[in-house]
């Protein structure tokens, strides 16, 4: 017995090495891997699309499903795309992403092929409907495939920059089409057979060329009505192109799709530079290291494999818009009208910074600070070349569903931008950053006259927006933005100006009830509710009294004084979390978990981020009112339906919130380069810090101890030397480093107020 107790000893022992060798030789999951692009694309629970792209490429290639892509049941697919949808009504190339801002075309992308075998009646090209596989749905990034049931085919999608790339597996013995239209059927397409193996055409100002692996054998032109022989049509709205290619002996027909905002020649040019070849595995396989590339600047360590899949899609979902609108010789279309070169950067365009300036570019900041920079120039380019900028009317102030969009002359509008609001606000960031790599004087006075639109010079005689409580506290902020520019710039009027305005958000404050309330011009308060969780829209934007309360981020501390101090602002702000008043799906209150770091409960915003990254919440709130029952469910997940119902992204922000707060950095005030501080839900986060920008290799955050119980901080050290305050200057990460916690199951209340936060930069 004793000799067999050693044999099977020495067996286990023989079992658990093998095991530990197979387990070793198995390949390591990249952060490419994690990518789920099905997240949240699921009915009003994003509202993403699971597109073949690279990152910020400007095709975005995807399905547009039915009937989610039309307008009239297009609430749940403001992208074009909704996972519940089992039919396509084609393959598009120019998608908006994830808005709740502003419809783009009638919901469905720009630029779509169809591909059919069968012999449809004419009806089909009215508004083609192909029902799918949903077993065969797959998507990964780069890449998107499914089967087309009614004629049997694979479609396979990726992409690079400019170029949506196509692969169309038909049966044996089927003549293979392709229905060219311009996928919002409102829009008018123009197109022409160039050649037997290509196409050439346009969709407003969006220009194309199509270039096909097999030549085209028979074109049939859809005026609209009818369909009839012919090889081009011009400007036609609702039309198409037919093109049938016999019977491929090989069964595959692909496709190459450049676009160009600048030219048909252009287009052409971005092609033969992007994807000169046929080799569809290839430019997949491009496309997962450029995404894998962009991913790999921040590695995550720890034990949920759920919530790396969703910290890596979400970080993904950052990298859709804005886009890159220049082509790859750096031409592009500018506001005046007029094709303009960017030199040396990228040109992006397809913004919407209301709300994604509050966290996606703190976070680009420390991951992408290069195309930061670009940004930085872009947006130079559109001062520069602004037309229009007067968008609200001289008589009323809009609320903020009216879109702030900058223009040319004319209204001229070179792409699906949704809104600029705030664009002064990333500026002001990377400027404190030291990513403005232009001269700051040469767009001040742009930036000023944005600050100047957004609150007028009218209101100065009363000190606030009338009747707007909520634009009132962040069109103060914007003020305060450009006080602290002119201040650099050494304009002391300037400085004093835009410094009062800054204050305007005390206008609106009522002491008695230690609420943001609306005035009249004749400076007296406006109705109120008994309940402020009540009364939505009334005075309020996307946000109840509630939400909209903690809302003056440039001046914590001024608002904590309001509340008449550090205990009782502690205690209001306790009673809105413990009530379930917090609305996590939407953007107005993102910050406020982290506000109890400024008032010496930083045990507290570790409690609260935390659980709203990992556990189920209760959620009264959707975006524009109360549920007519409470939601109970976690915010993120890796599943379709991946956020809060009526929670969109609103192009990213959600997105870069959880990858913040997931890493235990969060950037209150974008203008003012401090990041607060809160545990991490991973054992260890390193970001690789761009060494072209930034004089650090590596900013490391490592929690000892951490798991489902040990979320509190115990004690923390940068760089070796005891840490006692809750957070950290900009220019303290970027120079490298290491953020150590110790953790540990009961708050430490102590921790985190060794210092306040500093007075002024």
């Amino acid at each position: 017995m004793k000799n067999l107790g050693q044999y099977f000893t020495v067996l286990s022992v023989m079992m658990l090495i093998l095991l530990f060798v197979s387990c070793s030789q198995q390949k390591e999951k990249l952060p490419v891997d994690y990518v789920n692009p099905f997240i949240c694309t699921q009915d009003d629970h994003g509202q993403w699309l699971p597109a073949a792209l690279v990152p910020f490429g400007l095709v975005e290639l995807c399905p547009d499903t039915y009937p989610g892509s039309l307008i009239g049941d297009g609430d749940f697919a403001h992208s074009g795309y909704n996972y519940s949808d089992n039919k396509v009504r084609g393959f598009s190339h120019l998608h908006k992403g994830s808005s709740g801002g502003t419809k783009i075309h009638d919901r469905a992308g720009l630029i779509s092929l169809v591909p059919f075998s069968h012999s449809p009646v004419n009806n089909f090209f009215v508004n083609p409907i192909l029902d799918i596989d949903k077993q065969t749905e797959t998507a990964k990034a780069g890449y998107y495939s499914v089967c087309l049931l009614q004629d049997n085919i694979l479609a396979e999608l990726t992409a690079t920059e400019h170029v949506g790339m196509h692969r169309y597996t038909f049966q044996n013995g089927k003549t293979a089409k392709i229905f060219l239209n311009s996928g919002n059927r409102n829009n008018s397409v123009s197109c022409t057979i160039a050649e037997p193996s290509r196409l050439e055409g346009s969709v407003g100002n969006k220009y194309f060329v199509v270039e096909f692996n097999s030549p085209v054998t028979a074109a049939f032109v859809w005026d609209g009505s009818s369909v009839e022989e012919g090889n081009s049509l011009d400007n036609q709205i609702g039309g198409g192109l037919i093109c049938e290619f016999g019977k491929p002996g090989n069964k595959v027909l692909q496709i190459k799709v450049g676009i160009s905002l600048t030219s048909i020649d252009a287009a052409k040019k971005n092609m033969e530079a992007e994807c000169p070849n046929w080799d569809f595995n290839g430019t997949c396989k491009k496309a997962a290291t450029a995404w894998n590339d962009i991913l790999s600047k921040i590695k995550i360590q720890g034990d949920n494999e759920e919530d790396k899949t969703i910290f890596y899609t979400a970080l993904y979902h950052t990298c859709f818009l804005p886009v890159v609108l220049s082509d790859v010789d750096g031409s592009y279309p500018g506001l005046d009208q007029k094709i303009h070169k960017a030199e040396g950067y990228k040109h992006y365009d397809n913004y919407a910074f209301w709300d994604s300036f509050r966290t996606k570019y703190p976070l680009y900041s420390l991951w992408i600070p290069g195309v930061y920079s670009d940004i930085v120039k872009s947006l130079r380019d559109i001062y520069h070349q602004a037309g229009n900028w007067d968008p609200f009317p001289d008589t009323n102030h809009p609320p903020h569903g009216f879109s702030y969009v900058v223009r040319g002359e004319g209204g001229f509008l070179p792409y699906n931008t949704c809104r600029h609001e705030h664009m002064l606000m990333v500026m002001t960031d990377a400027y404190f950053k030291g990513l403005f790599d232009i001269s700051l004087e040469s767009v001040y006075p742009h930036i000023k006259h944005e600050a100047m639109i957004q609150m007028p010079e009218r209101y100065d005689s009363i000190g606030f927006i009338p009747a707007r409580p909520d634009q009132t506290g962040e069109y103060s902020w914007d003020n305060w933005c450009v006080a602290q520019l002119a201040k650099e710039l050494g304009k002391e009027d300037d400085y004093d100006y835009f410094i009062k305005r800054s204050d305007y958000w005390k206008n609106t404050w009522d002491s008695t009830i230690h609420f943001f309330r609306a005035r009249a011009a004749d400076r007296k308060w406006l109705d109120f509710p008994e309940d402020p969780s009540v009364n939505r829209e009334k005075y309020t934007y996307e946000g109840s009294k509630w939400q909209w309360r903690w809302n003056v981020l440039h001046d914590v501390p001024a608002l904590i004084e309001k509340f008449g101090g550090e205990a009782p602002f502690v205690k209001e702000l306790k009673y809105f979390f413990e009530n379930d008043l917090y609305t996590a799906g939407n953007q107005i209150d993102l910050h406020a978990p982290f506000l109890f770091n400024y008032a010496g409960a930083s045990w507290l915003t570790q409690k609260w981020v935390r659980k709203i990254l990992t556990e189920p919440i209760v959620q009264k709130y959707g975006t524009h009112d109360f549920f007519t029952e409470p939601i109970f469910d976690r915010v993120y997940k890796a599943t379709p339906d991946g956020y809060l119902e009526e929670m969109d992204c609103d192009y990213g922000c959600m997105a870069a919130w959880f990858n913040m707060a997931s890493m235990g950095l969060y950037q209150v005030c974008p203008g003012d380069p401090v990041y607060q501080l809160t545990a991490p839900i991973f054992n260890e986060v390193s970001i690789n810090l761009d060494k072209s920008v930034y004089e650090g290799e590596k900013f490391t955050i490592k929690a000892n101890n951490l798991n489902d119980k040990n979320i509190y901080i115990q004690s923390a050290s940068l760089n070796g030397e005891p840490l006692y305050h809750s957070w950290l200057k900009h220019e303290e990460i970027i120079k490298g480093g290491k953020l150590v916690y110790e953790m540990g199951p009961e708050p430490n209340k102590e921790w985190g107020n060794g210092r306040k936060l500093p007075a002024d930069r």
